[in-house]
C-alpha cells in the first residue's frame, strides 16, 4: 500500500495538520517536540483498525482535552489496483466515508465503508506484515513475529526453490491446529474434555469398587454375627466364674482390714510414748546443758578481766608514741611548706625569664609577618594597576618582533643613499639639510640613509635632490606603519609607552606576585600552630605580665641575674623541696603508723570492755535461770523422769512389733493382689461383654439394611455403565492421539521447510544492510 495524503484534525493535541508523501523514495516528517509527529504514524492503524462507533480506550486517549470535538482521520492512497480515500471521525458525530476511484467508482458510508476497506486491504495486503512491520515512536522495539505472514513464506518458499504454498495448504494446517486444539493447549497441556473424561472412567470405576466393597462387608458381618454369639456365652461363663472369686478374696480382705488396724494402734501407742520419753530426755539434756553454760561463763569473765588490765597498760604506751611522732610531723610539714614556697618563687622567676625571651621572639615573629604584609599589600596594589600578564606581554613582544622584521625587511629591500665627507674639518652646521633636519657631516663620515617614501637632501643656495623609493617600497613603508599600528595598539591596551615599558611592568608583577608567594610562607614559618589573632593575644598579655611580675615580686630572696642563674637556682630550690617531702613523707608514715596502733589498742580495749560487761550480765542471767529451773524440778527428779519415760516406749514398741508380726504372718499384699486382679478381670470381661453385645446389636441392624437393598443388581448395573464410559474414553483419546500425532508431523515438515528460508533470507537481509552499513554486516536467523 502506498499512501499520498494524510490529514488529521482534532486529534489529541493537535488541531489540524496534513502531509503529503512523496511518490518514490522516502518521506521525512521533522518538526518540534509536541507538534504531532507520532499521531500521524499512529492515526493510520487506528483509521483502519477501530470503527467510528468504537469506544475502546485508544479512541478515547486521542480525544482533545480543550475542545469538544471528535478526531478526525483522513487518508488517500492506494492498494494493489484500488486508489481510494478513506476518512473518520470518532466520539463526537461518528462518520466513516470511503471514495474509491479506480479501478471502478464506488462509494460509501457507515460501517459498509469500513468493511469495503477491510476487504480491500485482505485482498491486496498482507495485514499481518504490514502491522508486524509497523514500527511506532515511543514503544519499545521488539523483533516483529513474523511465523504466520504468508506473503514472506510464499517470497521464501520462492527464494529457497520451492513451491510456494498455496492458500488451501495453509487452511489445512489451520484446521489441523484446530483439531489440535481441541484437545490440547499450545504448551501441549490436555484440555478439559480429555481430562473429564478420564474422570469420569475414574468415578464409574470407583462406583463398581464401591458395590463390590459392600458386598464383601455383607459377606464379612454374617460371619461376625456367628462368631459375636460364641463369643457372648463364653464371656457370660467368665464372668460368673470370676465374681465367685471376688467374693472369696473380698472376705480374705476384711481380716487383713483388723489386723492392719490393730497394728495402727499399737503404732500410734508407741509413737506417743517415744515422744514423751524424747521430751524427758529432752528436759535432762537442757538441764546440763544450762549448768555447763553457767561453768563456762564463770571461766571467760575471769580470763576476759585479766586482759582488760593488760590492754590498759598497753594503749598508753601507744598514745605516748603517737604524740611524739605527731611533734616530728609538725616539724616537717613546717620545713616542707618553706621549701615548697621558695621552689614556686624560683619556678616563677624561670618562668619570667622565659617569657622575657617568648616576648622578644614573638615580637620579632609579628614584625616579620606585618611586613610581609605590608610588602604583600603593596604587591597588590602593583598587581591591580599593571595590566601586563605573560599573554599581554607576549603579544606585545610579538608585536615588537613583527616591527622589527618589516624594518629589517625595509632597509634591506628599500633603496638607500650614501653620504661621505670630502671637504677637510667637514660640512658646517647647517650647511646640508637631510628630510627637514639640518645635518653635520664630519671629514671622511660615513652615513647610509635609507628610502622608505620620499627623501629630500638639500644644501642651501647650491642644491636640491629628492630620491622617490617606488611603488615596492611604499608597500614595505606601509607594513611597517601597520606593524607600527599594531604595536602600539598591544602597548595602549595594557597601559604601556613601548615594550620596555610592558618588560618593566611584567617583570614588576612577577616581583609582586614573589612578595604575595613568600607572605604566605612567612606568615606559615612564623605563625606555625598559632592564628594571627592567637600570636597578637599572646603578645600583649606577655607585655602586661612581664613587667607586673617584677613589680609584685617579693625582694627576699632576691631575683636571679639571667635565665641560666635562675634555672639553677629552680633546680637547687627544687631539689631542696623533694628532700623535704621525703622527710614529710616518713614523718607522715611515722604518725599514721603509731595513730593506726593507738587507735587499733583503743578499739581492741573499748571491745574487752564491753564484752566483759556483757559476759557478766549473761553470766547473772544464766545463774538466774538455772535457780529457777532447779526450783521447778530438781536434777535428780529429771532423771528418774527420763527413764521412766523410756521403759514404757520400750514396752509399747514391743506390743507393737507383735501385732505386725501377726500382720505379716497373713501375707496381705498377696491377699490385696489378688482381689485386685481378681475384681480387675471382672471389670474386663463385662466390657468385653457389653461391646461384643453392642457389635453383635450392630452387625445385626447393618445386615437388615444391606440386605434389602439389592446390591447384586446394582453391582451389574455398575459394570454395564463402567463399559460404556470406557469405550467412549478410549475413542476420544484415540482420536486425540491421532491429532497429536498429525500436528507434530505437520510441524516437524514444517519447520524442515522454513529452515530452507534460512539462508536465502539471511543473504538478503545482509545484502540490503551492506548498503546502509558496510561489507562487515551480518545477522543470525534465530528460531
Amino acid at each position: 500500500m502506498k499512501y499520498k495524503r494524510l490529514r488529521i484534525a482534532n486529534y489529541r493535541g493537535v488541531e489540524a495538520a496534513e502531509i503529503e508523501f512523496q511518490s518514490c523514495g522516502l518521506t521525512l516528517v521533522q518538526g518540534p517536540n509536541e507538534a504531532g509527529k507520532t499521531s500521524l504514524g499512529e492515526a493510520i492503524g487506528i483509521l483502519f483498525e477501530y470503527p467510528d462507533s468504537s469506544k475502546h480506550s485508544t479512541i478515547k486517549a486521542i480525544r482533545p482535552v480543550h475542545r469538544d470535538a471528535g478526531p478526525e482521520i483522513e487518508l488517500e492512497a492506494e492498494s494493489g489496483p484500488y486508489q481510494f480515500t478513506y476518512s473518520k471521525r470518532f466520539s463526537k458525530k461518528p462518520e466513516t466515508c470511503l471514495t474509491i476511484t479506480a479501478p471502478q467508482p464506488e462509494n460509501h458510508t457507515g460501517r459498509e465503508a469500513h468493511d469495503r476497506a477491510m476487504e480491500i486491504l485482505a485482498g491486496t495486503l498482507d495485514i499481518d506484515l504490514w502491522k508486524a512491520l509497523t514500527i511506532q515512536q515511543g514503544d519499545a522495539i521488539h523483533q516483529p513475529n513474523l511465523t504466520k505472514q504468508q506473503s514472506l513464506s510464499a517470497a521464501l518458499d520462492k527464494a529457497a526453490g520451492g513451491v510456494p504454498t498455496d492458500q488451501a495448504e495453509e487452511g489445512l494446517f489451520e484446521k489441523i491446529a484446530e483439531a489440535y486444539g481441541r484437545f490440547y493447549t499450545a504448551t501441549g497441556r490436555e484440555k478439559s474434555e480429555l481430562s473429564e473424561a478420564r474422570e469420569r472412567l475414574e468415578q464409574a470405576e470407583s462406583t463398581v469398587a464401591q458395590v463390590v466393597e459392600k458386598l464383601h462387608n455383607l459377606d464379612h458381618d454374617i460371619e461376625s454375627a456367628e462368631r459375636l454369639q460364641k463369643e457372648l456365652l463364653q464371656l457370660t461363663e467368665r464372668e460368673t466364674n470370676l465374681a465367685r472369686e471376688v467374693d472369696k478374696q473380698t472376705g480374705a480382705l476384711r481380716e487383713i482390714d483388723l489386723l492392719e488396724k490393730r497394728v495402727s494402734e499399737a503404732r500410734l501407742k508407741w509413737e506417743s510414748a517415744a515422744k514423751t520419753a524424747e521430751l524427758k530426755n529432752r528436759d535432762k539434756k537442757q538441764r546440763q546443758t544450762l549448768m555447763e553454760s553457767v561453768d563456762l561463763s564463770d571461766l571467760q569473765y575471769q580470763k576476759l578481766l585479766k586482759s582488760s588490765s593488760e590492754s590498759v597498760a598497753g594503749f598508753d604506751r601507744a598514745e605516748s608514741q603517737f604524740k611524739t611522732a605527731q611533734t616530728f610531723f609538725q616539724q616537717a610539714d613546717e620545713k616542707k611548706k618553706l621549701a615548697d614556697r621558695l621552689a614556686a618563687l624560683r619556678r616563677a622567676d624561670f618562668d619570667y625569664y622565659n617569657n622575657v625571651l617568648f616576648l622578644e621572639q614573638l615580637g620579632e615573629r609579628r614584625e616579620r609577618i606585618d611586613g610581609a604584609r605590608k610588602a604583600a599589600a603593596h604587591a597588590e596594589e602593583i598587581l591591580d594597576s599593571t595590566q601586563v600578564d605573560p599573554k599581554t606581554l607576549k603579544k606585545i613582544e610579538r608585536a615588537e618582533r613583527g616591527l622589527l622584521k618589516v624594518n629589517a625587511i625595509l632597509e634591506t629591500a628599500a633603496p638607500s643613499v650614501t653620504l661621505r665627507g670630502l671637504a677637510p674639518g667637514g660640512l658646517a652646521p647647517g650647511a646640508i639639510q637631510i628630510g627637514d633636519e639640518r645635518a653635520t657631516i664630519a671629514s671622511e663620515e660615513i652615513r647610509k640613509l635609507t628610502v622608505a617614501d620620499r627623501l629630500r637632501i638639500v644644501i642651501p643656495d647650491r642644491v636640491e635632490i629628492e630620491i622617490a623609493a617606488g611603488s615596492s617600497a611604499e608597500e614595505l613603508t606601509q607594513k611597517v606603519v601597520e606593524a607600527r599600528r599594531a604595536l602600539d595598539t598591544a602597548c595602549r591596551a595594557a597601559g604601556v609607552d613601548d615594550p620596555d615599558a610592558a618588560r618593566n611592568a611584567f617583570d614588576a608583577r612577577r616581583e609582586a606576585m614573589r612578595e604575595i608567594s613568600a607572605k604566605e610562607r612567612i606568615e606559615q614559618d612564623n605563625l606555625r600552630d598559632l592564628s594571627y589573632g592567637d600570636l597578637v593575644e599572646k603578645l600583649l598579655r606577655l607585655e602586661q605580665t612581664v613587667p607586673e611580675y617584677l613589680a609584685n615580686r617579693t625582694s627576699d630572696p632576691p631575683i636571679a641575674a639571667d635565665l641560666e642563674l635562675a634555672e639553677t637556682a629552680r633546680e637547687k630550690a627544687e631539689a631542696a623541696g623533694q628532700e623535704a617531702q621525703s622527710v614529710w613523707e616518713s614523718a607522715q608514715t611515722a604518725v599514721d603508723a603509731a595513730r593506726s596502733v593507738r587507735d587499733q589498742l583503743s578499739q581492741e580495749h573499748e571491745s574487752e570492755r564491753i564484752e566483759l560487761r556483757s559476759l557478766e550480765n549473761d553470766r547473772k542471767q544464766q545463774q538466774m535461770r538455772l535457780e529457777a529451773a532447779r526450783k521447778i524440778a530438781a536434777d535428780e527428779a529429771l532423771e528418774k523422769a527420763s527413764l521412766d519415760a523410756e521403759q514404757a516406749a520400750a514396752s509399747e514398741q514391743k506390743n507393737m512389733n507383735q501385732a505386725e508380726a501377726a500382720l505379716k504372718a497373713k501375707n496381705p499384699d498377696q491377699i490385696k493382689a489378688l482381689a485386685e486382679t481378681a475384681e480387675s478381670s471382672l471389670k474386663t470381661i463385662h466390657r468385653r461383654r457389653e461391646a461384643a453385645r453392642t457389635e453383635r446389636t450392630q452387625v445385626e441392624t447393618r445386615l437388615k439394611i444391606h440386605g434389602e437393598e439389592g446390591l447384586h443388581e446394582k453391582l451389574q448395573t455398575a459394570k454395564t455403565n463402567l463399559e460404556t464410559v470406557a469405550a467412549k474414553k478410549d475413542s476420544l483419546f484415540r482420536r486425540a492421539a491421532a491429532a497429536k500425532l498429525l500436528h507434530d508431523i505437520m510441524c516437524q515438515e514444517r519447520d524442515k521447510a522454513r529452515q530452507a528460508y534460512v539462508a536465502p533470507l539471511k543473504e538478503r537481509v545482509e545484502r540490503l544492510g551492506r548498503l546502509v552499513f558496510d561489507e562487515t554486516f551480518q545477522v543470525e536467523i534465530d528460531e
